[in-house]
């Protein structure tokens, strides 16, 4: 699906903030509030937005320690994913290319949960070894950088249209 500009300026604002009303983001595109939800329902249905969430603080929800692990494995990144939906810690797993084959972001309690997710991780059938790294600080967290739209293909002077 090719986005217009008007998808682009409503998904970038949506990035920034979910929790706009639709009157604010109709002022933003100058189109109906109609329009704009029949839009926003498009982009869902096609894929675009994908869902509508929160970001909250995880540390105030007991959960300060974010890490990456990666796991060298025997088996095929598929056949681990049920083991690892299991664990309410690994938030995100990404195959990846080189000598690891999952990379997994987790949040836990503290290091000590940590140590122990990771041993818990070990014991998975196929899982060969771990590789962890705690993230001290967030320096950088941004939403996906939209692509600028494709402006018309300007005719050359003097060319006559077609």
């Amino acid at each position: 699906m090719e986005l217009d500009p008007t998808d682009l300026a409503l998904v970038d604002a949506l990035q920034r903030d979910a929790s706009q009303r639709l009157e604010d983001l109709a002022r933003l595109v100058q189109l109906a509030p109609s329009s704009v939800h029949d839009r926003l329902r498009r982009l869902e249905r096609d894929g675009i937005i994908q869902r509508w969430t929160i970001d909250v603080d995880a540390a105030a929800l007991g959960l300060p320690v974010l890490a990456f692990i990666g796991l060298r494995s025997t088996r095929p990144c598929s056949e681990l994913l049920p083991a690892l939906e299991a664990i309410p810690a690994v938030e995100e797993a990404h195959s990846v290319a080189g000598q690891l084959g999952l990379l997994l972001k987790v949040r836990v309690a503290s290091t000590q949960s940590l140590l122990e997710l990771t041993e818990r991780l070990r014991q998975i059938p196929g899982v060969e070894g771990t590789e962890t790294t705690i993230v001290l600080r967030t320096q950088l967290d941004r939403p996906i950088t939209l692509p600028q739209p494709t402006p018309p293909a300007r005719r050359a002077r003097g060319a006559r249209p077609r």
